[in-house]
């Protein structure tokens, strides 16, 4: 039977209970992690600015809203000019460009960079191994008798030492925070960009290439012109010499003519030269020497025609071909219709690679951001080996080791606030050179289809002065045959039709150019 207690004794005192057990501290613990992380991740979080440059529904030039037009490849723009030798210099121009060669392998090295960031995300193991031998001599053989007494009473003064050591260690940083993952976003970024420049370089290459033919074509046109002008000239100026021998003109009529052949004489080596360097340009933009083309390629290049050493023919005889339109390049096709500045935009690379910096600039931000907050990593290191001593026995041995590893910068005197300002400014800049891509392509589009619209309409009015001059010069030779008309008529209005083939030549020329950078602008050429 238990005693019972006195009612005046004092009670025992109770352990003093825990403020918070283990079980009850395991979910306040991990729901201070979640509020901790979820603080981190939203100091993670970049703000990118929006785009300030305002993009049109339509263009205004009204080629560019017709929807009835002619539905146009853009990539491969200058096959719609039916001209076999203008293709051919440009495919032989993008097969040998230095500079798509270069875009190329710069695209190749950004691609390896951003598998190089992508492989941060996953561990790294490595393998190491080492062998060696050498002597060893004992400078208190005594201890030996302790460690090993069976042994001490043979043990040599020196001992050959053989060892061996193989292990494998790994090591894995965590992208918590997603700092690597960021890297990587910014290297794939990079790499677009590269694909965005190289497509660019084949735009600029066969703008370039198109460019010189037609300049070429056109140069060779003129100089044929000027040939014929030239040969009319020299008829007018013997005609005036007769008539001042036959005392029917003056002095002054004959120094007119003189004149005016001397000028058209002078002409001839500036457009000479200038079709030359065409030459010489196409030939090196298809891998060549300048000066010395190959066969097959020399075969698609105008040719520099001579001075002609002829005599003038008769006016009767050369009548026809005068009056005659001289051969022209093939007309540059209509411009492409339906084009709408989000598609135009979507389309050029000069755009879309701001648009890849404007995300690589993020990411980097991001990476920059993460630099502030700890990183995570598990490190492990395996390890066995052997150490052989002659007279002693053989001492071999394995070990492992994993690890956990925490690093948290407490101290970099605003090191990494400073990068991650300064990486937020570089993502202001890329916004705004984006909005300058934009606007600027915009502005090259509207700008393209203003003067293609502009030299359509001087073509056609030149073409129907050409036309007028023909007229002219036909009727003053009928006159001339009849009799009714001296022969210098004819002959002035010969030359005045030289004159509006020129012009013609010339805004033919330029109305070439202005369809190719309206390729340009519009993206095309990739």
């Amino acid at each position: 039977m238990p005693l019972l207690r006195a009612s005046g004794a004092p009670r025992a005192p109770r352990a003093p209970r825990a403020l918070c057990s283990p079980r009850r501290a395991a979910p306040l613990l991990a729901l201070a992690c979640a509020a901790w992380l979820a603080g981190c991740g939203q100091a993670l979080k970049v703000h990118t600015p929006p785009a300030q440059a305002r993009v049109p529904d339509a263009f205004s030039a009204p080629a560019a809203q017709a929807a009835d037009g002619p539905q146009q490849d853009l990539g491969r723009w200058w096959r719609l000019w039916g001209d076999a030798r203008m293709n051919a210099l440009i495919e032989r121009a993008l097969a040998a460009s230095p500079d798509i060669r270069a875009a190329q392998a710069n695209l190749q090295a950004a691609r390896a960079l951003a598998d190089v960031a992508e492989s941060a995300l996953y561990p790294t193991a490595v393998a190491a191994a080492a062998a060696g031998a050498g002597t060893a001599d004992w400078r208190n053989a005594s201890a030996w008798r302790t460690l090993a007494p069976p042994y001490s009473a043979a043990l040599p003064s020196s001992a050959d030492a053989r060892g061996l050591a193989a292990g494998v260690g790994a090591v894995w940083e965590a992208d918590v925070f997603g700092a690597r993952r960021a890297d990587a976003s910014a290297a794939q970024a990079a790499a677009a960009i590269a694909q965005e420049r190289l497509h660019g370089a084949h735009m600029l290459v066969a703008a370039e290439a198109a460019s010189n033919w037609r300049e070429a074509l056109a140069l060779a046109q003129r100089l044929s012109i000027l040939d014929a002008a030239t040969a009319t000239a020299a008829q007018l100026h013997s005609y005036a010499q007769a008539r001042l021998a036959a005392g029917q003109a003056r002095a002054a009529d004959v120094a007119a003519a003189q004149s005016r052949l001397a000028g058209l004489q002078a002409a001839r080596p500036a457009l000479q030269a200038l079709l030359l360097t065409r030459r010489q340009r196409l030939a090196a933009l298809c891998g060549q020497p300048p000066g010395q083309p190959d066969a097959a390629l020399a075969a698609l290049l105008p040719d520099v025609p001579d001075v002609p050493n002829a005599p003038a023919a008769a006016p009767e005889a050369a009548a026809a071909s005068e009056t005659a339109a001289p051969p022209e390049p093939s007309e540059p096709p209509a411009p492409p219709s339906g084009q709408l500045p989000s598609s135009v935009l979507a389309r050029r690379p000069d755009v879309r690679a701001r648009q890849q910096a404007v995300q690589a600039r993020a990411a980097q931000l991001k990476s920059l951001k993460a630099e502030l907050l700890p990183s995570f990593g598990i490190v492990f290191l395996g390890n066995e080996g052997r150490l052989d001593f002659s007279g002693l026995p053989r001492a071999s041995g394995a070990g492992g080791l994993i690890g956990l590893r925490v690093s948290l910068p407490l101290f970099t005197a605003g090191r990494l606030q400073a990068q991650a300002r300064a990486g937020d400014a570089r993502l202001h800049a890329a916004v705004a050179e984006y909005d300058r891509a934009v606007l600027d392509a915009l502005q090259e589009v509207e700008a393209a289809y203003a003067a293609r619209a502009a030299l359509d309409a001087r073509v056609e009015s030149l073409r129907a002065a050409r036309q007028s001059a023909a007229r002219r010069a036909s009727g003053l030779q009928a006159l001339y045959q009849a009799g009714e008309r001296q022969r210098d008529a004819p002959l002035q209005a010969r030359l005045e039709l030289a004159e509006a083939d020129d012009a013609l030549a010339q805004a033919r020329m330029q109305q070439a150019s202005a369809s190719i950078r309206l390729y340009q602008a519009l993206g095309g050429g990739w």
